[in-house]
């Protein structure tokens, strides 16, 4: 018997089979046939409402995309185009501008230019019957010299010195063959033009080249800040078409001496532009700053309404398109003229239409680019039409599918029983992938069952995973740039004091202090890159900061004019002096007045740093940057211990100067006493020579105030005499002449090169024993002269009677003077007038 088994209960208590006590498996078959076909219903509707949903939203953003895009492209067409021109504009500028640079150099040196022979105004001019001169059609160069210009000395240096540009000119034609002329006028109008076409034959003789207009836009008068100014377009006279004039002015030093000019065609810039094309009808078009059309289309004049009567086809380029068209137009122009950019989308005749602008920054032109909108939108209608297509199609396909879905859920909704723990299979599966690493996978948690909970909680759990992991990444990106940037900054401060020691290295070997303070800014600019490096010394009285080295053109200028600054009060340099303190300048706010300086024109940021000694102020280190906003202040923590290098080294410097100095004048000193010694112990010893014949030595004396005849000194000669070759050599101490030695060999003979080195190399050791030893017999005798004034001394300090005293002085001094008479004698009011016995 099993008494584990539970008795049957009744029939009575046997609970009626209700929906609630049905199993698994029937609740799912009755739940599938039941709601079957609400579920179809549901779902088909939702599926349907979905979709539209999302084909709008998905229509929307690929509206706003497409529109975007073509929006960037037609802006990025319209930069690059005016790009295009710029740097057309551009090149030809900074050529005209360097043949201007290049006159200015060869002016300052006219003087010695103007003597070579390469082309000779005095012989190559011709004069014409209108009275104005010219030259050969055979040169490079044709000259126009107007009437009343009086052709003298210095007009023919002027162009003995102009001729020069004919190494340049030529070139930058041959260059730019959209240049029709480049010519230079000075400022009485002479004229120098290339290509030669014989100007003096074409021009009135009377013609003054200064009072055109490109002439006097370049002028000091209009063009203070001596920048190269553009013309207005204009029709070339000889054909050429649509013309616009680039000058740049010369200056000798700070005198205007004239212009350098260039005529450039436009229709390489205006073919550029009638080129372009925008979708099907759009079209691009070409203003100056003054509003000018300088290329446009038929459809452009009708969008400003300006009628084909309008358009005089002679002189077109003249007309202007400001205040024409509607108000969004004039807009539109004012914003080009002024040198703006943008994208706009204005009423064409009732048709919105892009136009993006970009300006041509070298002289002021704007281009311009039109198109209507639907040209560029032609692609999203498409696109949203393909969109509604596709999506009918997948509606019908959707729902074919669910229909055959729900057929296939009735036929299997029995076996539904056998696979009930499919639902666990899958959190299985999705537990497996998330545990592989897979954190994207989500659990189906659509039911709110058990298994609904646990997948609810993997789904909760696998978020929570990715939350933390993307947080971790975020945090390692984070990380990973802050340490790039550390390790940037570190790169760049290493290589900072890298170039310190370099300038520490190039400095420490030098000790004349113009070359070092030279060398300083040399190395400093080369190490650090900066464009202009100036050193300020203060003056005597610490009043002014002089500039002493500068390694720019600029600053060269600077130091031959003397350039200095009031300390405290001129300038960025004169504030470090007064105060002390670094000081870093930008070409903006209330610094901008810094860099008004025509030496230093491309200065955007200047830092000045103080030279100290220990607690004094000896001058400034200038270092400006053609970079704006160059310096930090972690570069001026860094150059600081640079500028305190540099002032160790002028330090140095001016102490090895004054060492040098004080060791020179103390070998002037030696010199001076060795020879006053000399004379005074000669004179004293009645000495004046030996005489050595190689048997004996026989000292010379004076005889009755007179000295024997002696050699030339300070000159090695060698005689010829009858009794042999006779040689006088001077005998030198510290570079003083203290005496000659006269040689004469034993038998004719002259004498050899080594034996002069011999003789000479006794002659150098013989003076300094002769000098050591009259030192050690100089210093004997001022001992013994010591000695004796000691020893009377003693004597006399010995004795405290004033008799005693008196007596015993008496007798030292007529010990130490034999033959002496001695007397002390006492001063009163009788004797005071009274002579000495």
């Amino acid at each position: 018997m099993n008494l584990n088994q539970s008795p049957l209960p009744s029939e009575s208590q046997q609970p009626r089979k209700t929906w609630l006590a049905l199993d698994m498996r029937a609740k799912i078959v009755a739940g599938i046939l039941g709601t079957g076909a609400l579920a179809l219903a549901v779902l088909i509707f939702f599926v349907l409402n979905q979709t539209q949903k999302v084909a709008n939203a998905l229509a929307e953003r690929l509206e706003a995309s497409v529109s975007q895009l073509a929006e960037e492209q037609l802006a990025n067409t319209a930069f690059v185009q005016a790009e295009q021109a710029n740097q057309s504009f551009k090149d030809v500028m900074e050529e005209v501008s360097g043949l201007a640079g290049n006159w200015a150099a060869l002016q300052g040196q006219k003087e010695v230019v103007s003597q070579r022979t390469y082309w000779d105004a005095s012989t190559n001019l011709v004069q014409w019957v209108g009275g104005h001169y010219g030259n050969s059609a055979n040169d490079l160069s044709s000259i126009f010299i107007p009437t009343g210009v009086p052709v003298n000395e210095s007009l023919v240096t002027d162009l003995n010195t102009s001729a020069y540009l004919d190494f340049y000119a030529p070139r930058i034609m041959e260059n730019y063959p959209s240049l029709l002329a480049v010519y230079a006028i000075d400022t009485r109008g002479v004229t120098r033009y290339y290509p030669n076409i014989n100007l003096a034959s074409l021009l009135p003789s009377d013609f003054d080249a200064t009072e055109r207009p490109y002439y006097s836009i370049t002028a000091p008068l209009f063009n203070p800040k001596r920048l190269p100014r553009w013309t207005i377009p204009y029709a070339d006279a000889t054909g050429g078409g649509l013309v616009v004039t680039i000058a740049a002015p010369v200056y000798e030093g700070n005198q205007f001496t004239g212009i350098v000019a260039a005529d450039m065609q436009l229709s390489q810039i205006t073919e550029q532009i009638n080129a372009i094309k925008v979708g099907q009808t759009g079209y691009a078009f070409l203003l100056d700053d003054a509003g000018l059309v300088l290329s446009m289309p038929q459809a452009g004049y009708d969008m400003f309404g300006i009628r084909p009567g309008d358009i005089n086809t002679e002189e077109f380029f003249k007309q202007t398109i400001l205040g024409k068209g509607t108000v969004q137009l004039q807009a539109l122009v004012k914003r080009m003229t002024a040198g703006g950019s943008g994208l706009l989308i204005v009423d064409v005749d009732g048709t919105d239409t892009y136009i993006s602008f970009a300006p041509v920054k070298a002289n002021g032109y704007s281009v311009a680019l039109v198109v209507p909108v639907s040209e560029l939108q032609g692609a999203i209608i498409a696109a949203r039409n393909q969109t509604q297509q596709q999506i009918r199609s997948a509606t019908q396909t959707a729902a074919i599918i669910l229909i055959i879905l729900l057929i296939m859920a009735i036929a299997v909704s029995l076996g539904l029983g056998q696979i009930i723990a499919a639902p666990i299979r899958r959190l299985t599966q999705v537990a497996t992938q998330i545990a592989g690493g897979d954190l994207s996978v989500q659990a189906d948690a659509t039911t709110r069952d058990e298994i609904g909970t646990l997948a609810y909680s993997f789904n909760t759990m696998t978020s929570r995973l990715r939350q933390t992991l993307d947080g971790l990444e975020r945090m390692v990106e984070e990380r990973t740039v802050e340490l790039l940037s550390a390790n940037e900054k570190n790169e760049h401060r290493a290589k900072q004091f890298e170039s310190i020691a370099q300038v520490a290295r190039t400095v420490s070997s030098t000790r004349d202090l113009d070359v070092l303070l030279s060398q300083i800014t040399t190395v400093i600019s080369r190490e650090f890159g900066f464009y202009h490096v100036g050193i300020f010394l203060l003056d005597a009285v610490k009043e002014y900061a002089i500039l002493s080295a500068a390694n720019s053109e600029g600053g060269q200028v600077m130091l031959k004019r003397g350039h200095r600054l009031k300390v405290g009060e001129v300038g960025i340099v004169g504030y470090v002096t007064g105060t002390g303190n670094p000081r870093v300048a930008l070409d903006t706010g209330a610094d901008a007045a810094f860099f008004n300086n025509p030496d230093l024109p491309d200065t955007r940021s200047e830092m000045a740093l103080p030279l100290q000694s220990g607690e004094e102020i000896i001058g400034a280190l200038d270092v400006q940057s053609t970079l704006p906003n160059a310096f930090s202040q972690e570069d001026i923590n860094i150059l600081s211990t640079l500028a305190d290098q540099v002032s160790v080294a002028i330090q140095n410097a001016r102490q090895f100067e004054q060492t040098r100095k004080a060791l020179s004048e103390a070998e002037a000193l030696a010199r001076q006493f060795a020879k006053t010694g000399w004379q005074q112990y000669t004179k004293d010893k009645n000495l004046i020579g030996i005489h050595h014949t190689g048997a004996r030595a026989t000292l010379l004396y004076e005889k009755n105030g007179k000295e024997k005849e002696e050699g030339s000194w300070g000159t090695d000669l060698t005689k010829n005499k009858s009794r042999g070759a006779f040689l006088t050599l001077p005998v030198e101490l510290r570079g003083e002449v203290i005496g000659s030695v006269n040689v004469r060999s034993p038998d004719n003979r002259p004498w050899d090169q080594d034996e002069l080195d011999i003789v000479k190399a006794i002659i150098e050791r013989s003076a300094i024993a002769m000098e050591n030893a009259r030192l050690l017999e100089e210093s004997q005798r001022l001992a013994s002269k010591e000695a004796k004034i000691g020893a009377v001394t003693a004597k006399i300090s010995a004795s405290i009677n004033m008799r005693n005293v008196l007596q015993i002085a008496v007798e030292e001094l007529g010990r130490a003077l034999p033959g002496s008479e001695v007397v002390i004698q006492f001063q009163t009011d009788q004797n005071k007038n009274k002579p000495t016995p």
